[in-house]
């Protein structure tokens, strides 16, 4: 553990705790941080990802306080070591210009603090008190990220970038500030969200709000998919049908670009066990054989986030197995009474026929070296989140309140 003052502002100072693991920390305070009783950020939820990840990933937890040793933050930080051949990386940097990118990471044992959470998306890996003001938040988080490179626990040679993410529109004004502390910000891929109209009592009100062409296409993916069954799955069931699950996620994880965070089926079960309910972790079947599986975080805010998928992917071809998936999930929502479905990033054209809409979400980072830094201007500036064609698939006088 690391436990330093530090000034973020003129006539104010902070404290900062730096702790190695979720079982370090002070979990009274750690929870009275958590202000919005954030899932993301609860202490059984991080022992989870830390207890089943900690080989593939080091954990670093911020605690910060005022001068009374009032909890006014809390920040969850990830060293990701990035390995191997550099043509394997190049997602990091959505697709950044070839001979800079080269010329950055050309020494490839680099790592990176990644403040956030690395198996979610949005603001997922940091909250702060409402006393505390947003240029204050974006400042003590890189004073966070800072401790952590000063910290005896890692090599500061290799701390090659700082990366925050991600961040909602709403919060660009504030997450802008970071630009004071020499980070550049830049477009990823769209988020898609589909919000819950209050019209929709059941799900076959939704499908009276598509006009024509759209409704068939949910029809069709229910006919092509009429053989298989799903249901919600224990933690226990989970555990049996483990090496299954790793088998249809690696499937997954095989045909996406780069992730930096990439869980495994042990993860499931300890975060089923975690969080219970909250966790909605459904298997579809045919035959009796496990072919896929969705999971979903239930949320807070009365929203549920679609994490994670695992495919058989000649089922898929056959069945309209994804499709089904996400027309399940506008299912659930609707009958759980939630008010929207963050169906997350790729597939943006498919999802947009269910009726969800891309939400921008930004990034920033900064190389630890200022001149490598000031390279970076010209590569985030060839960075431009996927294109797709948008569709809609509701009637004419369909809207949204």
């Amino acid at each position: 553990m690391v436990w330093k003052p530090v000034c973020v502002k003129e006539k104010s100072e902070f404290k900062i705790g730096v702790f190695d693991s979720i079982d370090l920390v002070n979990s009274e305070l750690w929870n009275d941080a958590n202000f919005e009783e954030n899932i993301y950020l609860s202490i059984s939820y991080l022992k989870a990802i830390e207890e089943t990840l900690s080989s593939e990933l080091s954990f670093r937890y911020l605690q910060f306080y005022n001068q009374k040793n009032d909890p006014i933050g809390i920040a969850v930080v990830q060293i990701v070591s990035i390995k191997d051949n550099i043509e394997n990386h190049e997602e990091i940097f959505c697709k950044v210009a070839e001979n800079i990118r080269k010329k950055l990471l050309k020494t490839i044992n680099a790592k990176v603090l990644v403040c956030g959470n690395l198996f979610s998306c949005g603001e997922n890996g940091y909250a702060f008190s409402d006393s505390t003001s947003p240029k204050d938040a974006m400042a003590m988080l890189n004073a966070g990220l800072k401790r952590i490179r000063e910290s005896d626990n890692i090599n500061d040679n290799q701390v090659s970038y700082y990366l925050l993410k991600e961040f909602w529109p709403e919060s660009f004004t504030n997450s802008d500030l970071l630009k004071k502390h020499d980070f550049k910000g830049f477009m990823i891929d769209v988020n898609m969200v589909l919000p819950i109209h209050e019209e929709w009592k059941s799900f076959d009100d939704y499908l009276a709000s598509m006009t024509a062409k759209f409704r068939t296409k949910a029809k069709s993916a229910f006919k092509k998919s009429v053989e298989l069954t799903h249901r919600q799955l224990t933690a226990t069931e989970i555990e049996e049908s483990s090496a299954r699950i790793q088998e249809l996620f690696d499937n997954v994880v095989d045909q996406s670009e780069f992730s930096l965070g990439e869980l495994k089926a042990s993860t499931f079960i300890e975060l089923k066990r975690a969080i219970g309910d909250k966790l909605k972790f459904t298997g579809y079947y045919l035959n009796e054989k496990l072919v896929g599986f969705c999971c979903a975080t239930i949320l807070s805010n009365r929203s549920v986030e679609a994490n994670y998928v695992g495919l058989d992917y000649e089922v898929n071809r056959s069945k309209a197995l994804y499709q089904r998936m996400l027309y399940d999930m506008v299912a659930f929502a609707i009958e759980k009474n939630l008010i929207k479905i963050h169906f997350g990033r790729t597939a943006e054209e498919l999802k947009s026929t269910l009726g969800a809409v891309p939400l921008d979400m930004k990034l920033y980072i900064r190389h630890r070296n200022k001149l490598s830094n000031q390279l970076l201007k010209p590569i985030i500036s060839s960075i431009n989140p996927s294109e797709f064609e948008l569709r809609n698939p509701f009637k004419a006088n369909f809207t949204f309140g």
